[in-house]
Order: C-alpha cells, then sequence, then structure tokens
C-alpha cells in the first residue's frame, strides 16, 4: 500500500510551489499564512508551523483529517495551528479544494482598517470569479471560534478579508489558481486605493451587473458563494 507522500505526492509539490509563490509576492512573511488542499474525502494537505513560505518543500507538507488529527507528518513537522478554519471551509463548503491564508499588504490594510470597499463589485473579473470579500469579524488566531465566524460569509462568497488578520481565498480549483486569485484582488485593492485617493470611487452599476451573468454562462463560472446561495449577481453584493 501507497504512503500518503507517495499517494499524494504530485499534490505536495503544488502546495509547496504554491507556498513559494505566495512569498515571492510578498504576501507572508516570516513564518506568516497557511495553505490548504482537500486531496480526498477526509484528506487534507497543509502546510507546516514555523516554516518560512519561500523555503517550503514538499518534504514539509503535513496532512490530517476533517477532524484536524494528523494523518501523515514529516519528521520534525507540524501542521499550522490554524488548521480549525480551513476545516470549517472544507466542512461547511464541500466543494472548494485549496484555501489560502496570507498577508498582501494593500488587501489587509482595508481589513486593518474595517473597510468593505472589497464587497463592492467595482471591476468585472473580480465580481464574477470572486464575489464580494467579505469582512469576517476578528478572533482570536487558530482558535475554533475564528473557524465558527466563517459559518455565514462562507454562505456568500468566495473571498474574505480577516479583520486585523488578513485574507483568504478559497476556490474549487487548484491551489495555484487560488493564489492567482489572491493577486487578482490584491491588484484590485491597490486600483481601487487610487480611485479612492483621486475621490472618485464608482462601483458597477447594479443595472449593468445582469449582463455579467452572461458573460459567466459562457464561460462555464458559478455564482460565488454556496451553490444555490444567490440566484443573481446582484444578490451576491446586496
Amino acid at each position: 500500500m501507497q504512503s500518503i507522500r507517495e499517494l499524494y505526492d504530485q499534490q505536495m509539490k503544488e502546495l509547496s510551489a504554491a507556498c513559494n509563490r505566495v512569498a515571492e509576492l510578498g504576501y507572508v512573511t516570516s513564518h506568516g499564512g497557511n495553505l490548504s488542499m482537500r486531496v480526498a474525502e477526509d484528506v487534507v494537505l497543509i502546510t507546516p508551523t514555523k516554516v518560512e513560505k519561500r523555503n517550503c518543500s514538499p518534504d514539509d507538507i503535513c496532512a490530517i483529517n476533517l477532524k484536524g488529527e494528523p494523518v501523515y507528518t514529516p519528521q520534525g513537522r507540524k501542521a499550522t495551528s490554524e488548521w480549525p478554519f480551513h476545516l470549517r471551509v472544507y466542512q461547511k463548503r464541500p466543494d472548494l479544494r485549496s484555501v489560502v491564508h496570507a498577508h498582501p499588504p494593500i488587501l489587509t490594510g482595508y481589513a486593518i482598517a474595517g473597510v468593505d470597499v472589497m464587497a463592492t463589485p467595482f471591476l468585472p473579473e473580480c465580481a464574477i470569479e470572486v464575489g464580494p470579500m467579505i469582512l469576517v469579524p476578528y478572533a482570536q488566531p487558530g482558535s475554533d471560534a475564528l473557524a465558527e465566524m466563517f459559518d455565514e460569509p462562507l454562505r456568500r462568497s468566495n473571498g474574505f478579508l480577516m479583520e486585523n488578520h488578513g485574507a483568504l481565498m478559497t476556490s474549487a480549483d487548484g491551489i495555484m489558481r487560488t493564489v492567482d486569485m489572491l493577486e487578482m484582488m490584491e491588484n484590485a485593492a491597490q486600483s481601487a486605493q487610487v480611485a479612492l485617493a483621486l475621490g472618485r470611487f464608482k462601483p458597477i452599476p447594479e443595472k449593468d451587473l445582469a449582463d455579467l451573468e452572461d458573460v459567466m454562462r459562457s464561460r462555464g463560472l458559478p455564482m460565488p458563494g454556496e451553490k444555490g446561495f444567490h440566484q443573481t449577481l446582484k444578490d451576491c453584493f446586496a
């Protein structure tokens, strides 16, 4: 029988490559941030604690089950202490396959300020691929309380700002796609910052959101959030 390390070798390579990319983008520093991938019904690959993402390799990746119990732990490694909210995501949204938590500077600035500008539809790609980046109230990192804060927001969107903490991006696709969407939203946040500084921040008019639904259908994109929770794109940003 293959070991966990052998069975999920390719996925561990993907996860470590995503860690390296997040570090390259400057979205994490020191031991900050954590990433995970759901690779089976009860197996989640997740980053270790106290390992810089720029140095993370496939040999560092841990595996846990949906109860948070270790399934595979490389010698000298331990799963990130923030595993509770990763598992909450997979438990509440079985459609999701990957989670990236990081600290992109502009998005994290909005999270610290508690402004909800990123929950506004102001760029088409962001609106149809991620939906609103919903502000999640602060709770102690790594706590069950923080994990529970995601219960309601997870139904409404795929991207989140964690008050005084950072950003969280989820996806039904592979981990690198999730990193790409986080990068897209950080770039959007920079554009929003410029628009706000110029005093002319203009969201997409509600009447035009229906046209974006045609774009979504042509690309085969689902509504952001839990399947069936939103009927229209306008609902997502209500």
